[in-house]
């Protein structure tokens, strides 16, 4: 087994391509702050901080007599990551002339309220709300594109990938008379507790595995389903004994075999983790690739979950205690620790509008917490850490259903790929041509694929699937 391992890391599952390096490509040059209330709710408040933005204006020249603008709403992390993540924006850019926009979401990378160490307070955190951030990039969007950009009318195309793909959909939702219309990704807008969308969730991650080799998603099937003990966990390199148990094990297991499937990329890439092409193939070599040596299940586990979190071999230990679920409940270094800050505002949100949504909190994995039990402790543990109580039900009632979508919802694409289990958070959402509401779906792609640069190495539908895209945005703009 181990030299299958090892012949599959050397050829990465594949023939390797890298996909070129946006800031070297493009590299900015738009760059700046705008400045937005510190509560957009609050009509006398004076306060106020500054949201970073970058940009490129490359093609700009050649329009005539329009500024269109694709803008980038940003998620969970600095804007330089998603700029390096949407070569498809600047692909679009070029046959549109248009402008292409960033704008960094707040409490995450410089853009803070009240710095670095007021920001990520419990007292703090409390204007960190998706309602906020959607009036901030209004302003944006109203205010600041027009004076950058010297258009008084600009056609604005918002995107956005994952946690960005969902606010692009619901700033239509919300503020539909601002853009021209939204291309999200991997956007699941429709992912709500007690609709038993985990147990959905979980086979969609199960499917990718078995697609990349016969056997293998229900290979790890068994596995997950193993009935494990306590003494089992000797064969693991946890962080702390403390809080072993094999229930945090599991999670822990489920978020990153999860999230290995949601980024099965058919080159190599650094995003979220650094992992070889085509990295479930290069797993499942691990659990059915053959050998002489039958090595325990959880063992087999192991090397699995190492694949994704420990690639590089840099990690010493995996820490159960940063899972919110866990007994450790997110652990007191993640609130205001220097190098984890993004992490601490994500778990901030995750404790109060985006419970069934990526909750771990160390980067290695995402994965929602079942009904019942397991989002009880959410609850519990969020009370503990940042003082706050979730309310699951406000969700749907202020931002809708896949019914209120399929009705209300208009000029958007709901871009879904095959291999990224977050899909089955639109699967109930159907289309409305005449609203142009659309939902597309790519076999053999993976989280958010179609707003990366073009590849040889892309499935046949991904490439079908921004082709149509770029059919609907131009004809979104009538050309």
């Amino acid at each position: 087994m181990l030299l299958w391992f090892l012949l599959l890391l050397f050829l990465g599952g594949g023939v390797h391509s890298s996909q070129p390096d946006t800031w070297s490509v493009y590299p900015p040059d738009i760059s700046g702050k705008f400045t937005v209330p510190v509560d957009n709710f609050e009509y006398d408040s004076v306060d106020s901080f500054d949201l970073r933005y970058l940009g490129f204006d490359g093609f700009a020249e050649e329009r005539k007599g329009r500024s269109i603008v694709l803008l980038y709403l940003g998620n969970e992390g600095q804007i330089e990551s998603f700029y390096n993540a949407s070569g498809f924006l600047f692909e679009l850019a070029s046959e549109l002339s248009a402008s292409v926009l960033f704008i960094e979401h707040r409490y995450y990378g410089e853009s803070l309220p009240f710095g670095e160490d007021g920001s990520f307070t419990n007292e703090g955190l409390r204007y960190l709300s998706i309602e906020q951030t959607l009036a901030d990039y209004s302003l944006f969007i109203a205010e600041g594109v027009p004076n950058l950009l010297g258009c008084e009318d600009c056609d604005v195309v918002i995107f956005g990938g994952s946690y960005g793909g969902m606010l692009a959909a619901w700033h239509r939702w919300k503020y539909p008379h601002l853009t021209v219309g939204a291309l999200a990704s991997g956007a699941p807008i429709d992912f709500y507790p007690e609709t038993g969308i985990q147990n959905d969730f979980y086979d969609a991650f199960l499917h990718t595995y078995e697609i990349s080799q016969e056997g293998c998603g229900a290979t790890l099937d068994t596995l997950l389903r193993t009935k494990y003990s306590e003494d089992d966990l000797s064969h693991l390199n946890i962080c702390s004994s403390e809080s072993a148990t094999v229930e945090a094990f599991l999670f822990y297991v489920r978020g990153a075999v999860s999230s290995l499937a949601m980024i099965d990329y058919p080159y190599e890439l650094n995003f979220i983790a650094p992992l070889p092409a085509n990295p479930v193939e290069v797993g499942c070599g691990l659990l059915i690739g053959g050998g002489d040596v039958v090595e325990p299940p959880i063992v087999q586990l192991r090397n699995l979950v190492d694949l994704y979190v420990n690639y590089t071999g840099d990690l010493a230990c995996w820490d159960l205690d940063a899972e919110l679920v866990s007994e450790g409940g997110g652990g007191g270094r993640m609130v205001g620790s220097s190098d984890l800050l993004g992490m601490t505002s994500w778990n901030y949100q995750a404790c109060t509008e985006l419970i069934l949504e990526p909750i771990t909190s160390d980067g290695f994995g995402f994965y929602p917490p079942d009904d019942g039990k397991e989002s009880q402790k959410v609850i519990d543990r969020c009370k503990a850490m940042f003082g706050v109580t979730t309310r699951p039900e406000w969700m749907p009632l202020s931002f809708g259903t896949s019914e209120d979508y399929s009705k209300y919802l208009t000029n958007t694409i709901l871009a879904e790929n095959e291999k990224d289990p977050w899909h089955v958070g639109t699967q109930d959402v159907v289309a409305n041509e005449k609203n142009e509401l659309y939902r597309l779906f790519a076999e053999g792609g993976a989280h958010h694929q179609d707003l990366r640069f073009s590849d040889e190495l892309d499935s046949e539908g991904v490439k079908a699937m921004r082709a149509k895209e770029r059919d609907i945005i131009k004809n979104w703009l009538n050309l």
